[in-house]
């Protein structure tokens, strides 16, 4: 009986233990963490050399970004990390873009995460950045 309730606890502890570590990361993600709070601006540099800027909430991947501006950015797979169509390269400092993670490593390959390549899909905007659209991916 004793054995019953110490497991129950250790299983509480691991899936509090997780909870907290899940919130943690998602406030990182999202810029709760005094960076990337409010607002922020995306420069997309298109094929044809054009500009456009827009302001986009803190936690807004790059493709939805993009889409809510009417640019047209390739995404296959529907968003889900899965096709690499989305391939924006990232101009100047990254640091207003999430942290790659695992999978996105994955899909975009070593040579393109050298180049500072990100999937729009996957990519959340935490403050300022700069992004030019291939004419192919």
């Amino acid at each position: 009986m004793a054995g019953d309730r110490r497991d129950g606890s250790l299983a509480g502890s691991l899936l509090r233990r997780g909870l907290r570590r899940a919130r943690s990361a998602t406030d990182r993600v999202l810029g709760r963490e005094g960076q990337g709070t409010g607002t922020a601006r995306v420069r997309f540099e298109l094929p044809d050399g054009q500009s456009i800027d827009a302001d986009v909430a803190a936690g807004t991947r790059l493709l939805h970004a993009a889409m809510a501006e009417g640019i047209d950015l390739s995404h296959y797979c529907g968003g889900t990390c899965s096709c690499g169509t989305c391939r924006v390269e990232i101009r100047g400092d990254a640091r207003g873009l999430s942290p790659l993670e695992g999978r996105e490593q994955l899909v975009l390959g070593f040579e393109a995460m050298q180049r500072g390549d990100r999937l729009a899909c996957q990519a959340r905007v935490l403050g300022p950045v700069s992004v030019r659209i291939p004419k192919d991916f």
